[in-house]
């Protein structure tokens, strides 16, 4: 059938509307209708509720985020004098977010032999990086002024790579007090994650020993924020910042360390040293009031600047070095203590009821005890003494007598253990708590550290210790009293324990750091940890007896130490004991040299502990160092301090 022709204007014809076409519109019209309102809603998302965070991103390609380190705070000694400062260098640093894929590779290829670093090194530090990709990685540290002068003409070859000033640390005094104050380095990685936990971004310089990471806390101070506007390139507009948040120094630390007094202990332990051919050498210098420590050194010492200048030969040489001059020894060696241990036997049997004050004992050339020949140091005789005059001179075997006392008194079934219960009431065998890490405990060793001490194969048999080898004897305990045997402490430990003597029968905690400082001197902080601990059960007629015999050593007209100390002028007299022990480890079997003492003796300000590595007797090498070091604190002339006698032999 042909189409009816339409009967309007000018004619023409369309084909019936049927309804299913007019649904087909219909639905064309809804999916028409529905895809306009979709772009609709996605452009209003876009605008609306995303359009700060593009503006954001869109600024984050034009701005910048510069992480400013803050300077660490100064170290300063009692008197104000500065001992750590900061000075400035440059850091390489690197933009994980601008350096990605293939171009991260080709930009690390070409900076490696210029850093000295190896690429696969600085990937690894990239790819920490990227888990905080706004914030700079630090490739390189304290950069030479050749390197610094060629990346600054050539940064446009290093795309993503930026050279930023940091603040390093400088010595005023060079080595001097290094292994107390430490030293600094970065986060490792193996760090990364605690210290971020704790609010670091990972870069920051911290403390890795010393007081440089005891008080880490304060000395780091916070870190400044600046927002600059950069080109296509990442190079910075102009010299505005967008916004800025400048950093907070650190807090300074002050310490109790008598700078004066430091010089002259560390200047004492070299020529002492070196004088004996001793491979080592400690010593501490103490309040006995307060346990303030006023000296604290150890030989062979090391520059901190090594560790600034990241020379890493040189940080080598001194990681290898057979005399291990990155110990601290005056907390960290420990000894057996000899002679030096004598007023701490003597104090157990007093305490005990085993010895009386006026009690005479035969100082004889031997002495047998248990089928066993005990000698005097060098055979010498001097009849029957008393507790006084047995420390004058030393006697071997008034002790050896004494100990033996001390033994019979030991029962094993109640662990009652009189001397080595005196030897823990003084300090020893455990960490004194001196707020400086590296701090060993020493050993105190009684029946059930033997046991287990013995419980092994023998290294010289390759067999197992016998019973009999893990049982204490009596000659075990009859060493000890002369500080001997299995005995091992640190001049620390020894300094603290005649401290209690010298201030009546208190036990100190030992501290280095005094207060914390702002910026303008003002105390922020009180920090000092010496103060008393605990106190010694002894009575006043015991010390007394103790403080007699120490003054006669250094004094008397027998005194193992008099030639060394008895023309110092009254009121700055010495009290104190020499040691002489003896070393059965190693190739070298030359005694320890000794000397514990205090001054002045009748109202003791100071204490000063030395030990010099088999430097021989404890007057020939131990006493002169104490002396000297005591004349820079009580400030008389050295040249006061007389000859070691074996040296007038």
């Amino acid at each position: 059938m042909r189409p009816r022709r339409g009967s309007g204007v000018g004619g023409g014809w369309a084909p019936a509307l049927t309804p299913r076409t007019a649904v087909r519109i219909a639905i064309l019209g809804g999916i028409a209708m529905a895809l306009l309102g979709l772009l609709l809603v996605r452009l209003w998302f876009l605008q609306v509720i995303s359009g700060e965070q593009y503006a954001e991103r869109a600024d984050g390609n034009r701005l910048r985020t510069v992480i400013t380190e803050p300077p660490r705070g100064n170290i300063l000694d009692r008197n104000g004098t500065a001992l750590v400062t900061n000075t400035t260098g440059e850091n390489v640093t690197a933009r994980p977010r601008e350096l990605t894929g293939a171009r991260r590779r080709q930009v690390m290829t070409r900076l490696s032999p210029l850093l000295g670093t190896p690429v696969a090194e600085l990937m690894e530090r990239m790819e920490l990086g990227d888990q905080r990709p706004l914030e700079p990685v630090i490739l390189a540290r304290n950069i030479d002024p050749p390197l610094y002068r060629y990346l600054a003409e050539y940064r446009r070859d290093f795309p993503g790579i930026s050279l930023a000033e940091t603040y390093l640390r400088a010595y005023p005094e060079g080595s001097v007090a290094a292994h107390v104050l430490g030293s600094t380095g970065r986060i490792t990685p193996e760090q990364i994650a605690d210290y971020r936990a704790r609010g670091y971004s990972g870069n920051e310089t911290i403390g890795t020993d010393g007081i440089e990471q005891r008080y880490e806390r304060f000395l780091s101070g916070q870190p400044g924020r600046a927002v600059v506007e950069v080109d296509a390139s990442g190079e910075p507009r102009g010299r505005e910042y967008v916004s800025l948040d400048s950093p907070v120094p650190g807090r300074d630390i002050q310490l109790s360390i008598d700078l004066p007094t430091q010089r002259a202990l560390e200047a004492a332990l070299a020529d002492a040293a070196e004088k004996q051919g001793a491979p080592g050498a400690s010593g501490v210098a103490l309040d006995p009031n307060t346990g303030e420590v006023l000296a604290i050194a150890s030989y062979p010492t090391y520059s901190p600047e090594v560790f600034v200048k990241r020379n890493e030969k040189a940080v080598s040489r001194l990681l290898n070095d057979e005399r291990t001059p990155l110990l601290n020894r005056a907390i960290g060696g420990v000894y057996p203590a000899g002679s030096t241990f004598k007023p701490i036997t003597a104090a157990a049997a007093l305490q005990t009821g085993q010895l009386s004050v006026g009690e005479e004992i035969e100082s004889s050339s031997s002495v047998t005890l248990y089928k066993q020949e005990f000698d005097n140091f060098r055979g010498n005789s001097h009849g029957f003494v008393t507790l006084p005059t047995a420390l004058q001179v030393s006697s071997d075997t008034y002790f050896y007598q004494v100990a033996d006392r001390l033994y019979r008194a030991q029962s094993e079934r109640n662990k009652d253990y009189p001397l080595m219960d005196e030897a823990r009431a003084f300090g020893l065998g455990d960490t004194t708590g001196i707020d400086v890490p590296g701090e060993r405990a020493g050993t105190v060793p009684d029946p059930e550290w033997k046991k287990q001490a013995f419980a092994g194969i023998n290294p010289a048999t390759g067999e197992k210790f016998t019973d009999f080898d893990r049982s204490w004897l009596a000659g075990d305990t009859i060493q000890l009293g002369i500080g001997q045997g299995y005995l091992l402490t640190t001049p620390l430990q020894m300094a603290v324990a005649y401290s209690a003597i010298a201030n009546g029968g208190t036990v100190v905690t030992p501290s280095v750091a005094r207060e914390v400082q702002d910026p303008n001197g003002r105390v922020v902080q009180e920090l000092a940890q010496g103060r008393p601990t605990r106190q010694l059960d002894l009575r006043p007629e015991y010390i007394t007896a103790l403080r007699q015999g120490l003054f006669e050593a250094a004094n008397g007209p027998d005194g193992t130490a008099t030639a060394v100390f008895g023309n110092l002028p009254d009121g700055q007299k010495v009290a104190g004991k020499t040691g002489t022990a003896e070393q059965f480890s190693g190739d070298d079997k030359r005694d320890h040299s000794w000397f514990v003492g205090y001054a002045p003796h009748d109202n003791p300000d100071i204490v000063v502990s030395v030990v010099i590595e088999r430097g021989g007797t404890g007057a020939n090498a131990a006493a002169p160092a104490v002396c000297t070091t005591m004349a820079a604190w009580e400030d008389f002339d050295p040249g006061l301090c007389g000859v070691p006698v074996e040296e007038t032999n």
